[in-house]
């Protein structure tokens, strides 16, 4: 009965011990984009990422640049993000600069709150115009 209750008590600890191995947090990656409802967009991925290549090549192959992730444009992920260059390419393929999130902000909202001042200052000069 002794050698039972070992062995059980034994089985338990490694049980126990390979479930907080398992339960380890990672750490975040600055450029990750969390997925907090679904799938995000190749698109929207490509732009937080900042891989200037990949966004051109979606835009090249008709993706809608409009289309939103989480709530979100592609165009919102790059003002966040400050991704310029990103921005230049979203809007130069008909992205709506003026357009909001699904929670109100607008690329240049995301820009301020974000502190992406590249991206704030880009994006000022379309403030009040039709783009």
């Amino acid at each position: 009965m002794r050698k039972l209750l070992v062995v059980l008590t034994l089985a338990i600890g490694f049980s126990v011990s390979n479930l907080n191995a398992f339960n380890e947090i990672k750490p975040l990656d600055k450029n990750e984009v969390i997925d907090k409802k679904g799938d995000i967009a190749a698109l929207c991925k490509a732009v937080a990422k900042g891989n200037l290549e990949e966004v051109n090549k979606l835009i090249k192959a008709g993706v809608d640049v409009n289309e939103k992730s989480n709530g979100l444009m592609p165009i919102h992920y790059a003002a966040k993000y400050n991704r310029v260059e990103i921005i230049k390419a979203l809007i130069t393929a008909g992205s709506e600069i003026h357009k909001s999130c699904d929670m109100g902000y607008t690329a240049l909202s995301y820009a301020k709150k974000s502190k992406a001042k590249e991206a704030e200052l880009f994006l000022m000069r379309f403030k009040n115009k039709n783009v």
